[in-house]
């Protein structure tokens, strides 16, 4: 029997708000992949905890090759990493913005 449940993406799931949406989720019947850069920490139940940094595109593209061959396809994605960057806006390099 293959599994119906609609498959979901939650960055930043380590902690904070990621952590209770993707959690949410999972309690609704979603099948939650959660990442964060170092997935080691505390799990949550019914989330599978993979490796990204949203600022690395070969991550990205590894961690989505990952989602699609354990679940065979992507419905939703809660794109909840977050990165702070102190200062004025324009004091900040090219390099910092991106």
């Amino acid at each position: 029997m293959s599994d119906s449940r609609p498959v979901a993406l939650v960055t930043g799931a380590s902690s904070g708000v990621g952590r209770a949406t993707a959690s949410l989720l999972a309690v609704r019947g979603y099948r939650v992949f959660g990442t964060s850069r170092n997935p080691s920490g505390e799990a949550t139940a019914g989330v599978e905890m993979l490796p990204l940094d949203v600022r690395d595109d070969a991550s990205v593209a590894a961690c989505v090759a990952a989602i699609t061959a354990r679940a065979g396809r992507l419905d939703l994605l809660v794109n909840n990493a977050g990165f702070e960057q102190a200062g004025a806006l324009e004091e900040l390099s090219l390099e910092e913005a991106r």
